[in-house]
């Protein structure tokens, strides 16, 4: 009796576990494709960094600390196979100048700067699952390197590559056109 329990325990755990891997999407299949992603201008507010791009979640934390209901966005401007200390970054928060203007002033005031991007044209794009932040590590786990090898495969120039996170979507976007007018300043004063 005490093995069959043991046994239906461990079964309805394992059950439980597939089951919150499959909705976090771990078995999720990445499907990209070349597209105009679903964006037009945005006006972002956002710091610059270099090196690591764990380094990122630091930015993201503090952008929740102004307002946690902000779609927020990493712009990532090196092939994880450069050097760590070479590496370029920039993580902010999508704004509206008239609507969100107090906050802008005050992230402006800690540093922040703002930034407009582009409408999207043509780009390799997908997207995953924003359910929590356990959906966040997956997809950055899966996503950029799928891209990668998508871009390789078809012998296409297309970066930086973009994470926009908007519930309840994460979407993955890479420029194929107009690419420097992505770069934010501390890119072009290089």
């Amino acid at each position: 009796m005490m093995i069959t329990t043991v046994i239906a325990v461990i079964v309805l755990i394992s059950l439980v576990v597939l089951w919150l891997l499959k909705t976090l999407g771990v078995f999720k299949t990445i499907s990209i494709q070349i597209t105009q992603p679903p964006f037009k201008q945005l006006t972002i507010v956002y710091k610059f960094q270099r090196g690591s791009y764990s380094k990122a979640g630091d930015i993201f934390n503090d952008i929740a600390k102004y307002s946690s209901s902000l779609d927020k966005l990493g712009i990532y401007y090196d092939h994880p196979k450069v050097p760590v200390e070479k590496r370029r970054f920039a993580v902010g928060a999508i704004v509206d100048e008239i609507k969100d203007r107090e906050l802008v002033e005050q992230m402006d005031k800690n540093n922040y700067k703002i930034f407009k991007l582009p409408e999207f044209d043509r780009s390799v794009y997908t997207t995953f699952s924003f359910k929590n932040i356990l959906s966040i590590f997956i997809a950055v786990m899966k996503v950029p390197y799928r891209l990668g090898d998508y871009i390789q495969a078809k012998k296409i120039e297309a970066h930086p590559f973009l994470e926009i996170y908007k519930r309840p979507l994460i979407h993955f976007v890479v420029p194929l056109s107009d690419l420097d007018a992505y770069n934010v300043p501390e890119i072009n004063n290089e």
